[in-house]
Formats: structure tokens, sequence, C-alpha cells
């Protein structure tokens, strides 16, 4: 090897390095931003966020001490805040609005919305959404939207379980 392609190969090296630093100092940045704002809410209900998980612009929490889980969803249009105290629902679930097109070999599932939805014990109140997907305000394809929804609804279902025992 002569010395321009070692010099060469380590330039390109030393780029590969200040890219990747670059890109994780920004994804912490932002993934700072979103926190403020829920550590804000918690602080508004006396919670302290134990466990949370973005995703686009959205943040969803919990306290694990108060069962309480919160949520922020920003879109262009507007700001949503979900408190959800868990010892008010008797369950959690995932729900999801698609419409499937194609061929029979084929089919193509597309979401229009995802949703998780707490079912109160009270039938005068309403369910609660908290809403993780939407086509008409996220971009049109899907970044793990429908696994943080499940992961989020598993660990709501474990916290209400355990309150009723």
């Amino acid at each position: 090897m002569d010395s321009s392609t070692i010099l060469t190969s380590g330039i390109f090296i030393l780029f590969c390095m200040i890219l990747y630093v670059l890109v994780n100092r920004s994804k912490k940045k932002k993934e700072k931003q979103l926190l403020i704002p829920l550590r804000s809410l918690a602080e508004t209900d006396n919670c302290e966020i134990s466990h949370y998980d973005i995703w686009n612009d959205s943040v969803i929490g919990i306290d694990k001490t108060k069962n309480i889980v919160l949520s922020i969803r920003k879109t262009k249009e507007k700001e949503t805040s979900v408190v959800v105290n868990l010892a008010d629902f008797f369950r959690c679930k995932v729900t999801e609005v698609s419409r499937t097109s194609g061929s029979k070999e084929g089919n193509i599932k597309a979401f229009d919305r995802i949703d998780l939805v707490f079912n109160s014990k009270d039938k005068n109140k309403s369910d609660i959404n908290v809403e993780f997907y939407n086509a008409n305000t996220d971009r049109l394809t899907l970044t793990g939207e429908l696994q943080v929804a499940e992961k989020w609804c598993k660990i709501a279902n474990d916290r209400i379980r355990s309150l009723t025992k």
C-alpha cells in the first residue's frame, strides 16, 4: 500500500466517525427537547418518569410507583397531552384502523391509524385513546409505531394486573 491510499482511507474513516458522532449528538438533543414537556407534565401531576419511549415527535412515559402513564404527541397542527391513571382502567389494547389491497398472492396492509386504548372500569366514563400513528398527520410509512404501541400495551396491562391483585 502506498501512502496516498493510507491517507485516503484514514480521511474516510475519520469522516465516518465525525458523521456518526454528529448524528448521535443531534438525536440526543432532540430526545432531551421531547422529554422537557413530558417531565413538566409529570411534575404537574406529582409524578416521576421511570420509563419512556420516543417516536417521531411523540413521547410516552410511566411513573411505576403511582401507575400513571403520560403521553405527549406533537403534530404540525397541535400538541396533545394525555395522563392516564391506570387504577381507573381494567384493560389496555392496541387498535388499528387499516385497509388491505392487492391481489390474492400479495395483500398489502395499509395503516390509517394506530391507537392505544384504555378501557375504563366506570361505564359512565369514556375510554382514553393515545394516538401513536395517523396517516393524515404523520408520514406515510410506519417507523416502529406499531411495535412501540404493542410494547406500551403490555407495560400498561402488566401494571393494571398488578393493581388488581
